[in-house]
């Protein structure tokens, strides 16, 4: 998580330095390298809105509602279940009039708001604590899809969830 840190310009280091590709991060903006770079964590934001906005929420730019339908498709958020009994326009907070969805549930919907915003690289710090091993493997195969021909960082401990990974440090 330290690492995570330092990679998204949370942390500076104490000592040596930071670079993505030969770029030192301290010689650059944060917000340079920051557009490029999308994250889920363990300790996501719960947004009291609608899904679709908790999903383009992390979003700059035109929204694209047939996007985000996808991307909630992709980590398996049914929109048509008993959750989402507004589809895209449930709100996500019974004090709004809307439901509330469980611990997996919510780490889905922050997962399609990682991917939903633009990046090159994606950092996954954590992100499927609250949902069970079987349904993390099957996630984790789309997520892979997903992120092809991108960077992208899976911190875990669940060493099963390294099965998808081209390199393990």
């Amino acid at each position: 998580s330290t690492l995570v840190k330092l990679l998204i310009g949370s942390y500076r280091p104490d000592q040596g330095e930071v670079r993505i590709g030969q770029v030192n991060t301290e010689n650059t903006k944060m917000q340079c390298y920051q557009r490029k770079i999308s994250g889920v964590f363990q300790n996501y934001q719960k947004y009291k809105m609608t899904l679709e906005d908790n999903v383009i929420i992390s979003a700059s730019g035109e929204q694209k509602p047939d996007k985000v339908k996808q991307i909630l498709e992709d980590v398996d958020v049914d929109m048509n279940g008993t959750d989402y009994p507004k589809g895209l326009d449930t709100v996500l907070s019974t004090e709004f009039g809307g439901t509330d969805i469980s611990g997996g549930q919510w780490q889905r919907v922050a997962i399609a708001r990682g991917m939903y915003k633009e990046h090159e690289v994606i950092i996954l710090d954590e992100p499927t604590a609250a949902i069970d091993p079987i349904e993390e493997y099957a996630l984790y195969h789309k997520f892979k899809a997903m992120a092809k021909d991108k960077t992208a960082i899976l911190v875990t401990h669940r060493m099963g969830s390294c099965k998808i990974a081209d390199r393990i440090v």
